[in-house]
This record gives C-alpha cells, structure tokens and sequence, in this order.
C-alpha cells in the first residue's frame, strides 16, 4: 500500500477512534447526571433503569468496535495493515475503504 493511501486510513482510524472516546465519555457523563437525580419516583426510577440498560448494550458493541479500531492502529504502527490474518494476502483496498478496521480479505472474513 502506497505511503498517501496509508495514510488516509491512519487518519480516518484516529478520527473514528476519538469520536468514539468521546460519545463513550458523552454517554458517561449522562449516566452519572442521571443518577444524580435526587428522590425519584417509580417512573423515574424506570426511566432511569432502561435508560442504563440501553446506554449498556452501546457500551459493549462500542467497546468491540474501539478494540478493532486499536487493533487496525496496532497494524498500521506494525506495517501489517492490509495484510489478511487469515491468508497473508493483501485486502483489497475497497474492503479497507469500507470497513477500514478490518484484518481479513473478502475471502476470509466470518459471514455474519
């Protein structure tokens, strides 16, 4: 992979990565101004708990999408980007532009 197109990926990795710290930190702060509510009634108080549950299940599936972000980063610092863990073949670049944390050629990938 030429040097340019590198480092276009590294830049859009770092973006998606910091927009994802900071919609987590976001979603952190709204739990805590939430939890800060003093005497909550039984609608509140249910309000609240789905709230938390939702703000849950986001935390997770953000969690695993920052892994693969840090992990496509770990690639790029390492000179492995690109490079199929499955095979060793190169990813074609349109995979990367479409899934840039990605670590496996079209062949490769798990069918979800």
């Amino acid at each position: 992979m030429d040097p340019n197109t590198l480092e276009k990926f590294h830049r859009h990795l770092l973006d998606r990565q910091f927009s994802m710290l900071e919609r987590r930190k976001q979603a952190l702060a709204a739990e805590d101004d939430m939890l800060a509510e003093p005497e909550l009634d039984w609608e509140d108080t249910a309000a609240l708990g789905s709230a938390a549950a939702v703000l849950d299940s986001l935390g997770e599936s953000e969690r695993q999408a920052l892994v693969r972000v840090d992990a496509a980063l770990t690639r790029i610092a390492r000179g492995t980007y690109g490079q199929c863990a499955g095979c060793g073949d190169s990813i074609d670049p349109e995979r990367l532009a479409a899934v840039p944390d990605t670590d496996r050629c079209g062949g490769c990938a798990p069918e979800n």
